[in-house]
């Protein structure tokens, strides 16, 4: 995806063509330095304020969530920040952002199709041995250091599919949540993975219960989204 995204704005993209529900992601490689805002994009008092590269992640992922709203209804529109710096989207709604290095990324659906607000995307590259041995030892269970180990794929997977997870169930439960709640399980050739849950998050969240991530692969990034369905 990286090669083929270039700095003039969001592109749709498509990563999964059999999903339940109608959405719409768009995806945009950045510069490191902000530059000006797209029209009907305003700066937050905190985000103007912040270091240059982080107003630029904001704009580049605000511009994407602005492009995949338009490509879903047919109009854009730039998200406010809540309190917690989550995104606002739209009444009737759901989305979520990420970016990972000079990628940006925004994934829209319309609220009727998931469950509140029940989606989560992230983006990672993947990691070296390095990275993937000091991230484990931080995002990964005990169970799960024992089956991944190290490897690169696998680590990385499983950090993404937790922030995925992180996202859609945030505004649902409005509770901190670690790596340590959920484990990777498994995972198959087709993009589709399960996180189990390994603490109870609420009566509708128990321990043991599985939810289902899909993954995608683009060169050196790994794309993966949680939906939480009706």
């Amino acid at each position: 995806m990286s090669r083929v995204l270039v700095e003039s704005g969001p592109k749709l993209l498509h990563p999964w063509q059999d999903e339940p529900i109608d959405y719409r992601c768009a995806a945009m490689r950045f510069s490191r330095e902000p530059g000006q805002a797209a029209p009907g994009i305003v700066l937050p008092d905190r985000i103007a304020r912040a270091a240059p590269r982080r107003r630029a992640e904001w704009l580049a992922g605000r511009r994407c969530a602005s492009e995949a709203l338009r490509l879903l209804t047919g109009q854009g529109a730039c998200l406010g920040m809540a309190s917690d710096r989550s995104p606002l989207w739209p009444d009737g709604i759901v989305g979520s952002i990420s970016h990972s290095g000079d990628v940006a990324i925004a994934i829209a659906a319309r609220a009727g199709s998931c469950r509140g607000i029940g989606i989560g995307i992230d983006i990672e590259r993947l990691m070296d041995g390095q990275g993937a041995s000091e991230v484990a030892s931080e995002a990964l269970t005990l169970l799960e250091r024992r089956r991944l180990g190290n490897d690169p794929f696998s680590v990385t997977l499983a950090f993404s599919a937790k922030e995925s997870l992180f996202k859609a169930l945030h505004p649902l439960l409005r509770r901190p949540m670690s790596f340590q709640l959920s484990e990777l399980v498994a995972w198959d050739g087709q993009g589709t993975a399960r996180l189990r849950l390994v603490e109870g998050l609420s009566s509708e969240f128990p321990a043991g219960r599985e939810i289902e991530a899909r993954f995608a692969r683009f060169g050196d990034l790994l794309l993966t989204r949680v939906l939480i369905l009706a």
